[in-house]
């Protein structure tokens, strides 16, 4: 099975880091990522917000770009099973190349686990 196929589903998110500080679970607990074919879903509460987004698996590490309304975001990800993680900076910037977010990179480090039915 591709990574296209396999990361397809709910995603919850477990921690998130940017720029070296940890999110707070108040607001991680409420975070959902849904992809759906090529689209991607945020769900925070009661906001969703949509993107599109591609893989491409045959890089190392495997990379994932996010189209927000033609400005792309570049990230790398790891998909194990029922873990995902996702590294990504601001649109227009280079793309990371380690799963870090140490200070001053201008990273987000996304951990998430699949959503059980």
């Amino acid at each position: 099975m591709s990574d296209q196929e396999q990361i397809q589903g709910t995603w919850l998110l477990v921690s998130a880091e940017r720029d070296g500080k940890s999110t707070p679970e108040e607001i991680v607990q409420h975070i959902r990522l849904v992809f759906e074919e090529d689209r991607l879903l945020t769900k925070n509460k009661d906001r969703v917000t949509e993107t599109q987004f591609r893989l491409d698996s045959g890089k190392k590490p495997a990379e994932i770009d996010v189209d927000m309304d033609g400005q792309i975001g570049r990230g790398i990800y790891r998909l194990e099973g029922d873990s995902l993680k996702i590294v990504h900076g601001e649109v227009g910037r280079a793309r990371p190349t380690e799963f870090a977010a140490p200070v001053g990179a201008g990273l987000t480090l996304l951990v998430l686990k699949r959503e059980k039915a």
